[in-house]
């Protein structure tokens, strides 16, 4: 498993059906807090609203980083 799919199947387990955008690799908390856009909702576009601060209180850094490290 690569490093990508153990982000995404970790954070799937921390929260279900978030939705984001990662830019680069996300191995360090650095990374967590700096290469993510967590999508917020839609414009009236259809656009994505994107913010740099995930705005999901169960995410965090340690417990992405736990499920990782079960993978």
């Amino acid at each position: 498993m690569t490093d990508a799919e153990k982000f995404w199947a970790a954070l799937n387990t921390v929260r279900a059906d978030t939705k984001c955008f990662v830019n680069g690799k996300v191995l360090t908390e650095e990374n967590f807090n700096n290469n993510i856009q967590w999508e917020t909702g839609v414009d009236s576009n259809g656009m994505a609203i994107t913010t740099s601060t995930c705005p999901h209180s169960e995410i965090t850094w340690t417990k992405v980083k736990a499920e990782m490290d079960k993978l």
